[in-house]
């Protein structure tokens, strides 16, 4: 008996020990989020823009990095994900998410509330076009839609090779080990469009649409930017009276570099365009699939 109550009290006093850490844990949160409101106050003056893609990213790989102990690291990004989700609501009360969904395709739904949180209004779209007009008119701040392959009906890229107009932002989803709904024909992954600038980080990929007169081959496309110095993957080509390739380059570059100005000097190419940026998503955590 005896022991049992000795047993009965440790465990409560482990308890005990479990509350004051959650207090404390909440207490950071709160903190953080009075610090918010100081941070909110210089953007204003210095004109920096709310929601920042690269700056995400840099504080989930540098928790990642710094991680230990048997604590998934996919838990600990979903953790965040919403605290930054809650911290950009507080900054931005207008913040709101259009996503594409179907009755058969419910992925880029799944994608972007693990992405934006639980708390971030959405509102889903069944045409891509729609989805895309609701963040270019203002009713939305991000739009999630699928990344588009050879078989995909609707070109939506090609349009955005616009000055001033939709970036691609985020490529999803950003960490493995979310619980989106997938099939084969659906595959769990999406773009995210918004009005938002560029965001280097340490680790990027530019997307590019090059347009030409004629049919490229897959091979062909990406020995166009090897060429300059770039390499890069070609994601989808579609036939719009020119061909338009989208690629991806596995670096990030913008219109003024020089890279760019001899890409556009090559004779096959008619005329290109950078549509978004964004951080290379999270490697696998080894124990998640």
């Amino acid at each position: 008996m005896p022991n049992e109550v000795e047993k009965r009290e440790s465990l409560d006093e482990l308890r005990a020990k479990l509350d004051d850490l959650d207090c404390k844990v909440h207490d950071l949160l709160m903190d953080r989020a009075d610090l918010v409101k100081r941070i909110k106050k210089v953007k204003s003056l210095e004109s920096i823009a709310t929601v920042r893609p690269g700056r995400e990213a840099y504080i989930l790989r540098r928790l990642m990095d710094r991680h230990r102990g048997g604590f998934p690291k996919a838990a600990v990004a979903r953790i965040w994900r919403e605290i930054i989700a809650g911290i950009t609501r507080m900054e931005m009360p207008t913040y709101k998410v259009a996503v594409y969904v179907t009755d058969k395709n419910q992925t880029c739904w799944d994608l972007a509330r693990d992405q934006f949180g639980v708390m971030t209004p959405m509102q889903h779209f069944a045409h891509i076009k729609v989805v895309l007009n609701s963040v270019l008119t203002g009713e939305a701040t991000i739009g999630v839609i699928p990344i588009p392959d050879d078989e995909s009906r609707e070109p939506w890229w090609i349009s955005l090779m616009v000055p001033s107009g939709l970036q691609i932002v985020y490529k999803l989803p950003f960490f493995k080990g979310t619980n989106v709904r997938n099939s084969p024909n659906n595959p769990a992954s999406a773009f995210a469009v918004g009005r938002i600038l560029p965001d280097s980080t340490d680790d990027d990929r530019t997307l590019l649409v090059i347009a030409t007169e004629v049919p490229l081959s897959r091979s062909a496309v990406c020995a166009l930017t090897k060429r300059v110095g770039l390499t890069s993957s070609l994601i989808a080509s579609s036939q719009q009276g020119d061909w338009f390739h989208l690629v991806e380059i596995s670096s990030f570059i913008s219109e003024n570099d020089a890279r760019m100005e001899k890409l556009n000097k090559i004779s096959e190419i008619l005329k290109t365009a950078i549509i978004g940026s964004y951080a290379e998503p999270l490697p696998s955590f080894g124990n998640v699939k």
